[in-house]
């Protein structure tokens, strides 16, 4: 015993002192031991499995923050209802991904042709020396991005994909899985395209006369947000002023017409004639909405496409009703056999959401706002389609306008 504390008193310990240099300086220390003496392994720490999630914020002006801390600086304010993914667990706080809104900065003497130059290269919320760091870059990190327009000298990116911000939990509810979160913004830009192409559809409907009006297609896509989109009731909302709006427009187009009418027939009241139009225009009830095929998220994505080109038509083609329309595109439609395959995948300016394939070998892409095509997948079908602009794709592009088995 005495021996082995002689020896442990003989020991020398030498330190060296290594400064890692960059924008930011931090210091190491290695600690060096005689020979033949070993020191205990350190204990290595428990690492908790999290599992990534979508949160979302159940109150309004809540502080993210870049560091789990009360006193760390505030990003911004989340309103209620914002979805960010929860990606680690920090005391009683959540790290979150950053918003898609939030830019970050690198001073541009560090960026050459796309390529970080130099070691440890701070990360900036603004094109500023005094903003705060957010994160850093290596030697040979790639970046993607463009000049500030605030300050030329930074470079604005993305921030970096290790990048951490801070929720405290108190303020968070866990609505759905890694996945819902994107699955989420899918379908808010669906009924956002929907109302928008709808609106503008209206605008254009109210502009004819009321024996040239058709508006039970209109009434019946604004019924369908109603009815499909009920976790974005901003967007519901919307869409029931719409409907409400253009029922009372038709309701007023009319009356005037029928007014009209009457003046010519003095032996029929005007009255009659009002409560007549009033009647009429209220008729989309329960029972007729729910005759009305349901159109699948598949069809509701041409729909724009599809009234754009009607829309063109009808003013090309005397105001014609798209019924018309789809009728005229039936005299020079083709006939294609073959078994319906999803098109899947978020592929840009893609032709259709449907290939036919037949003999093994794709021969069209198609699409429809008529035919539900989700109910023939697999099947082998004969199509009456209507050529479509096929985005200089390897296949020719139809619309189907019927279908048989």
């Amino acid at each position: 015993m005495k021996s082995f504390l002689k020896y442990i008193s003989a020991a020398t310990v030498t330190l060296s002192f290594t400064c890692l240099y960059a924008e930011d300086v931090g210091t190491s220390q290695e600690i060096s031991f005689p020979s033949g003496f070993e020191t205990p392994a350190p204990k290595k720490p428990v690492e908790v499995a999290f599992s990534t999630f979508t949160g979302k914020v159940k109150g309004n002006k809540v502080r993210l923050r870049i560091q789990p801390d009360i006193e760390s600086y505030v990003i911004q304010e989340l309103q209620k209802d914002d979805l960010f993914l929860v990606v680690g667990d920090s005391g009683s706080f959540w790290a979150v991904e950053p918003p898609e809104n939030v830019k970050a900065y690198v001073f541009s003497g560090f960026i050459f042709d796309g390529v970080v130059e130099g070691n440890r290269v701070n990360v900036r919320l603004e094109p500023d020396l005094e903003a705060p760091v957010i994160g850093h870059l290596q030697t040979g990190d790639k970046v993607h991005g463009a000049p500030s327009e605030i300050n030329k000298k930074w470079y604005e990116i993305t921030p970096p994909a290790n990048t951490r911000f801070y929720i405290a939990k108190e303020y968070v509810d866990k609505v759905g899985g890694a996945d819902f979160k994107a699955q989420y913004v899918k379908k808010q830009k669906t009924v956002d395209q929907l109302l928008e192409s709808t609106n503008l559809l209206a605008k254009a409907e109210l502009q004819k006369s009321y024996e040239q009006m058709d508006v039970e297609r209109l009434q019946h896509t604004y019924n369908s947000i109603i009815q499909d989109y009920h976790d974005f009731p901003s967007y519901v909302e919307k869409a029931k002023e719409a409907l409400t709006s253009l029922q009372d427009a038709y309701l007023q187009k009319k009356i005037a017409f029928l007014e009209s009418k009457a003046s010519k027939a003095p032996q029929e009241s005007k009255k009659e004639h009002a409560k007549a139009a009033e009647e009429e225009v209220i008729s989309l009830n329960d029972s007729e909405i729910g005759s009305l095929d349901r159109i699948t998220d598949r069809m509701k994505i041409w729909e724009p496409v599809e009234e754009a080109l009607f829309l063109s038509s009808a003013y090309l083609n005397h105001q014609k009703d798209i019924r018309e329309f789809y009728e005229e595109q039936k005299q020079s439609a083709v006939t294609l056999t073959g078994i319906v395959e999803p098109y899947n995948g978020p592929i840009k300016g893609k032709p259709g959401s449907f290939i036919l394939r037949s003999d093994d070998l794709p021969v069209a892409y198609i699409y429809s706002t008529l035919v539900n095509l989700d109910s023939y997948v697999g099947k082998r079908v004969s199509i009456v389609g209507s050529s479509r602009d096929n985005n200089n794709f390897a296949f020719p592009a139809y619309f189907v306008l019927s279908l048989e088995q």
